[in-house]
């Protein structure tokens, strides 16, 4: 499975990815999130998903797809693309931290 995203906080990783229950989503994806540990050589195990279900726009039918981070001035930057309340997508941007 693709990781467009993912972030490392010490030896804590998050990770996004396609969150999408069947292929009928795949205009309104969500984004789910998983979560796991740096081991000493530098690479990682299995991450586990959130228990939550994915993340979603606020706006029916809830897509938010496509998310990824860039670095900015040593904090982060996400963009995605979502839902709006008109039901048409937009790019959407948000400063981390």
């Amino acid at each position: 499975m693709p990781l467009p995203a993912v972030l490392q906080a010490g030896e804590e990783l998050l990770a996004a990815y396609d969150g999408r229950a069947s292929a009928e989503e795949n205009w309104e994806e969500r984004t789910g999130v998983a979560r796991g540990r740096l081991a000493d050589d530098g690479t990682f195990g299995p991450l586990a998903a959130e228990p939550e279900p994915p993340i979603g726009s606020p706006y029916p039918p809830h897509g938010l797809r496509y998310l990824t981070l860039a670095p900015a001035g040593g904090r982060h930057r996400i963009y995605y693309e979502a839902t709006r309340a008109d039901g048409a997508h937009e790019l959407r941007t948000e400063l981390l931290g």
